[in-house]
């Protein structure tokens, strides 16, 4: 039986423009206590940014996951990402990945295609998954729990094991 990974991410998007994925998590449902985390800086700096872009990622800096858009201790590299994965979890060649949402699945497929990537089809939104214990908090400090990563990641687990 190949093993269950839930993966999920936070990211900036402006219209159909591709995902900026700030937050991302990787959490292993055989080991939830070593999730992969990640923060990621921008891939541009904001004074070069369109104002358009400015509004929309301002508006979801402050009213979504509430991580601003200088922040991050690493630049996402897709190589880069691939090497941790498969240093941290050499299962991943066996194992299923599950995301909820088929945009973001789509997105995961296109940028790590070696993984089997899935959307969570055991549940029609995060409305129908239970909230995060209450003694989960959030990895970084101004997060909503909604708009975590990590603890969507930790909601899929809960949920795939009450099934």
């Amino acid at each position: 039986m190949s093993s269950v990974i839930f993966i999920d991410f936070e990211a900036f998007q402006h219209g159909d423009e591709t995902f900026q994925i700030k937050e991302l998590c990787i959490l292993a449902a055989d080991d939830p206590l070593k999730p992969l985390t990640f923060l990621f800086k921008p891939s541009r700096q904001w004074e070069k940014l369109k104002s358009t872009q400015k509004q929309t990622y301002s508006f979801q800096e402050h009213h979504l996951h509430h991580l601003s858009w200088g922040e991050g201790n690493k630049t996402y590299c897709v190589n880069c990402l691939e090497r941790k994965i498969k240093k941290a979890m050499p299962m991943y060649l066996e194992a299923r990945f599950y995301v909820l949402g088929r945009q973001k699945a789509a997105f995961l497929r296109r940028e790590l295609p070696m993984l089997d990537i899935h959307d969570y089809a055991f549940a029609d939104s995060y409305k129908d998954i239970s909230r995060a214990p209450s003694h989960l908090t959030c990895t970084y400090r101004y997060h909503s729990k909604e708009h975590c990563a990590v603890l969507k990641c930790y909601r899929l687990l809960l949920h795939y094991q009450s099934l």
